[in-house]
Parts: C-alpha cells; structure tokens; sequence
C-alpha cells in the first residue's frame, strides 16, 4: 500500500517538474497524458474505496479532454483575462502552451471539448488558479478518501478498545472464579489443576 502512495506521488511530481521547468511543449505534451492514464495503475489497490472512484472519473475527464487537445488542458482567453487580467493575458499567444502550466490558449472554434477545460478560477488571497471540472472531481475524492481513512481508523481504535474491555472482564471473572488463568469445566465451575 505504501508502495501505491509513494508510485502516485511519484506521478504526481513528475507532471508538475516538466509542466514547471520544461521550456518546451512537447514534454508536456507527453508526460501530462501519460502521468494521468498510470494513476489509475497506482492507485488500483484502493480500487475499492469511493474517494478512488471518484478520483478516476476525475482523471478521465481531464484525460479525455487532454488528449481531444494534442496533450495539454485547453483554456480559454477569456478564462485567462478572467485570471490574470488582459494585460497580463496579452503576453500569451492563442493556440501556444502557457509555459508553466498544462494548459494550451485557445479560441472556442479551435479547442475541444471545453466544457471539460481549465475554466474555473480558484481565488486564494490575491493569487490563486484555475482549474477544470476533472480536477474539482478530483480533490472531491481525495476529500472522501481522507473522509474514509479517518471513519476507518476510528472504527479500528473502537474495534481495539472493544477487544481490551472484553479481555479486562474475561480476566474479572477468572479472578472471581478464584482461578485467575484458570479454565472452567463443561458446567462452569473452575477445574483444578
């Protein structure tokens, strides 16, 4: 399991070392899709929990949208101006990769599937970011998987304090029964040894 986590992380600083130090699309191009298909293959152990079907309809989606766009997450202008206003949206060039991101400038005849693109602006003070719906899907799952790993150790601390007032009344009643470690016979009663 642990194994999964560190496979995952791994994926994870991979994408975002190329998308942030790459002074060149092509890597991104190629490392952002490939790194969003192998997460399902890292997280496939916790398969079963909900957190992590939610995470892998996430990454889909931004999968799906991805590779519609040649390997980068489409972003509209207006999304842009939106974010980090026109003048600062002035410098970029439509149909270029935004260097420093996943994301590719277009114009809505040329992008595809932008319903499913980064077009959701996140304010964090006065900076922030933009984010599409497969990545609100995402963090929604790591908030129920994070949900599911707590409800799971507490119910394993419950199942333990359970088992330790069951063991302290088993040895009570050894006590009471004058025997403590002793066995009881078919009726009950303590056995001699």
């Amino acid at each position: 399991m642990a194994l999964s986590a560190i496979l995952t992380l791994c994926l994870v600083l991979a994408q975002f070392g190329v998308m942030h130090l790459s002074p060149w699309a092509w890597p991104v191009r190629i490392v952002l899709p490939a790194t969003i298909a192998a997460a399902p293959a890292a997280l496939w152990i916790y398969r079963r929990r909900v957190g992590v079907c939610v995470i892998f309809v996430g990454l889909t989606a931004n999968l799906i949208v991805i590779l519609a766009n040649g390997g980068l997450m489409p972003m509209e202008r207006t999304t842009l101006v939106r974010a980090i206003g026109s003048e600062g949206a002035d410098a970029y060039t439509t149909g270029e990769w935004i260097a420093g991101s996943k994301d590719v400038l277009v114009e809505r005849p040329d992008g595809r599937l932008f319903a499913l693109g980064d077009q959701i602006i996140v304010r964090m003070g006065t900076s922030g970011f933009v984010a599409s719906p497969g990545d609100i899907v995402i963090w929604s799952g790591v908030v129920i998987l994070a949900a599911e790993a707590s409800i799971a150790s507490q119910l394993a601390q419950a199942r333990k304090r359970q088992s330790e007032r069951i063991e302290r009344i088993q040895r009570a009643q050894e006590v009471l029964a004058g025997e403590p470690g002793g066995t009881t016979a078919e009726g009950g009663a303590a056995t001699q040894r």
